[in-house]
């Protein structure tokens, strides 16, 4: 304890370096860069998906996404009613409903009760 005394005694004692050596240390301000402009790359060939929409007899709007000419998901909107949306997550070309395991619950009946 007694050696560590003389040691921050010495270190509080040096003076730091004064704020104009260390701007002079630093290098000059540059001039700012202009930023360039966006580029777009130009989608070759059928990369970007194209969405069908047509409405059904019914007054159901029927929107088809697809993607290289291939058909992936299918967004039904009802006349009356919730959209849902129906997608080939296997990539077999069966479509299925992911929103049907939120909506649906089991049911619970009290049939009858004694003590």
């Amino acid at each position: 304890m007694n050696a560590l005394v003389p040691l921050l005694l010495a270190l509080a004692a040096q003076d730091p370096a004064p704020p104009a050596e260390a701007a002079a240390t630093e290098p000059a301000a540059r001039e700012e860069d202009p930023i360039p402009e966006k580029v777009h790359a130009t989608p070759e060939g059928d990369q970007l998906p194209t969405v069908s929409i047509r409405t059904e007899g019914n007054g159901d709007k029927d929107e088809e996404y697809r993607q290289n000419g291939v058909l992936y998901m299918v967004k039904v909107t009802p006349e009356r009613g919730v959209p849902y949306y129906l997608m080939d997550t296997d990539g077999n070309g069966k479509f299925n409903r992911d929103d049907v395991a939120e909506h649906v619950a089991p049911v619970y009946w009290t049939i009858y009760e004694w003590d």
